[in-house]
């Protein structure tokens, strides 16, 4: 982690660009939202648009190695025939010259800058905004004698040239290829998910303008577009509501406590699924964590009072009644853990707890790329012995944000303070008032 980071609270593109580490990564993120269904469809169609823009940069990658793998193949074959004046040049010849040609203009002038969305987006849209180019693709379809496929009229001439050339190489390399088709078929399952209808689509976004579904989806189901930009403004929508209404709060609940409910049995949507079942078991401490910590307080504090009432009711010395400090430490140290839901242990050993049990699998886990098995979430019995006596170990994780740590140690030594303070007034109360006997 930079120093920048180190010194301020993470921003929601970094959590979404996987760039911050427990408690506020996200997988953190993605569990704190599934409470919410219709927030949590705004995370899956971020995911979904991200992989889409991967997948078409992967594609204009796959290109420009086709295109280097080609010249190779090119000098070799230049080198094995040698100055050979009777070689026949056919039109196949000719064609995949041409094509080459091209293709290696547009590699040339940036246009298969596969790092640059922009670029990714004009090529895939056959957008060259170049003479030469223009005249070169001119070229080309003049000496070419091979129409379009029939089965996607809706393709620029630059997109025929690139499928038809990915469509060679694949064969002379025996390597798979990205094809366009490919990317319209992704992006037609991002409509049909998220954009197409309440009753249709599983993960219907509510809350868009109404406009601006309707572009994309035309976009996508009859201008046969596949490119980043058909998404972009929906994907703006989608990030400035979970930077303005999501993002807030989840900072609020995972920096500043270190203490969590679990939300496996709270949330509606069942984002986790146990490897098996019939071993999970139910802990009041882990599921409902603040307040069966204040219960149990309540309980010490009860405990501390009725053995402070029996002791000088007793008349017993005052060096005897100062054993009520035990009871009330207890008493008061989960109830002010409870009530500000943070645990002191916790916070000197600098773990918090997740939302969820890490020995629960997700398959959006799978689909998104974390592991969840990895040091950055999982304690397992490398844990002290003594934080598995309330809550066990299953949802500890090491909280890897210096600040983080940080602001949770301070509110800490805060809780403690107020611990200190509680139990001293209460035993001295109890150790120096005068003993009666009944």
């Amino acid at each position: 982690m930079n120093v920048v980071q180190s010194e301020r609270l993470p921003t929601l593109y970094e959590v979404l660009n996987r760039q911050t580490f427990t408690p506020v990564d996200l997988w953190s993120f993605y569990t704190f939202l599934s409470q919410y269904p219709y927030a949590i469809r705004f995370l899956d169609f971020w995911i979904d648009t991200m992989a889409h823009l991967r997948l078409c940069k992967d594609y204009v990658r796959g290109i420009r190695e086709s295109v280097a793998e080609w010249e190779v193949s090119q000098e070799k074959s230049k080198k094995s025939i040698g100055k050979n004046d009777n070689a026949v040049e056919t039109p196949e010849n000719r064609n995949s010259m041409s094509s080459s040609l091209l293709l290696e203009a547009l590699m040339n002038d940036g246009f298969l800058d596969f790092e640059d969305s922009k670029r990714v987006s004009q090529f895939l849209q056959g957008q060259t905004d170049s003479p030469r180019l223009t005249h070169l693709l001119e070229n080309w379809q003049k000496q070419t004698d091979q129409e379009l496929n029939s089965e996607a009229p809706f393709r620029s001439p630059l997109t025929g040239l690139v499928d038809d050339f990915l469509k060679t190489q694949a064969k002379d390399f025996h390597k798979a290829q990205i094809t366009s088709k490919q990317l319209l078929s992704n992006a037609q399952t991002i409509v049909h998910t998220y954009l197409e209808s309440p009753h249709d689509s599983p993960r219907y976004l509510i809350q868009l303008p109404d406009h601006v579904r309707q572009q994309a989806v035309y976009m996508v189901q009859t201008e046969k577009r596949h490119d980043p930009d058909v998404f972009e403004k929906l994907k703006s929508i989608a990030f400035q509501f979970m930077e303005l209404e999501c993002f807030p709060q989840f900072l609020t609940r995972m920096a500043l406590h270190n203490l969590h409910d679990d939300i496996t049995k709270e949330t509606p949507r069942q984002i986790v699924e146990s490897k098996s079942p019939s071993r999970r078991r139910t802990n009041p401490f882990s599921q409902y964590t603040a307040l069966s910590r204040i219960g149990l307080g309540m309980v010490f504090v009860w405990m501390g009072l009725w053995l402070g009432y029996v002791l000088v009711f007793l008349n017993y010395n005052r060096g005897i009644r100062v054993t009520t400090i035990i009871p009330f430490f207890l008493g008061f140290y989960f109830i002010w853990c409870g009530i500000y839901r943070i645990d002191v242990l916790y916070a000197v050993c600098g773990v918090t707890q997740s939302l969820v049990s890490n020995e629960l699998v997700s398959t959006k886990d799978l689909e998104i790329g974390l592991n969840r098995n990895s040091a950055n979430h999982r304690m397992g019995h490398s844990a002290p012995i003594f934080l598995r006596l309330f809550g066990g170990t299953s949802r500890l994780v090491k909280i890897r944000t210096p600040l983080i740590d940080s602001m949770i140690r301070r509110r800490a030594y805060w809780c403690l303070f107020l611990i200190l303070v509680s139990t001293g007034i209460f035993t001295v109360i109890f150790s120096c008032v005068p003993g009666h006997r009944l």
